[in-house]
Formats: structure tokens, sequence, C-alpha cells
């Protein structure tokens, strides 16, 4: 059955879990971004073409990737853990 728009939204764990995850995004912008300005200052310093800041922001842009699906793991982690708790409170 179809729960109403107004029950859905009415849960705080759905804004919590938008809000940590719009942080994540932000973070993710953020993190690219001062790779790819360490990487910019890098060739200005020896006098290089792009090379390092793109080598920076690839850097950046595949610690992020690896940080995400480590935080998306423990979110399903522990979903799947509440999931189970409130399985055997149903149970008793």
């Amino acid at each position: 059955m179809a729960v109403s728009r107004k029950k859905r939204f009415a849960d705080n764990s759905y804004y919590r879990g938008a809000f940590t995850w719009m942080g994540v995004g932000i973070e993710f912008c953020l993190v690219v971004g001062v790779f790819a300005l360490i990487g910019y200052f890098l060739d200005k310093w020896e006098g290089t073409s792009p090379g390092w800041m793109v080598i920076g922001f690839f850097v950046g842009f595949g610690v992020m990737l690896y940080t995400i699906i480590r935080r998306a793991r423990k979110t399903q982690d522990e979903m799947d853990a509440d999931d189970e708790k409130a399985g055997r409170d149903d149970e008793v």
C-alpha cells in the first residue's frame, strides 16, 4: 500500500539522509578543487602545462569516489542492522 506523501516526509530519517549526501557532494567538490589547485600551483612552480592540474583533478576525484563508496557501504550496513533489529522486535 502506498504511503501518503505527508507521512513519508514527516520522518526525520528522510531529511537526515538527504542532508548527509548533500554534504558529501559539497565535500566532493571541495576536495577535487583543492587537489586541482595544488596541481595548478605545481604547474606554476615547475613552469609546465596543465599536467599537474589534470593529475590533481583525477587524484581528488579518485579519493572522493573511494570515500563515497566506503560511506555508502557503511550506510547500507547500518540500514541492514536497523532492519534486522526492527524485524526481531516485531517477532517478539
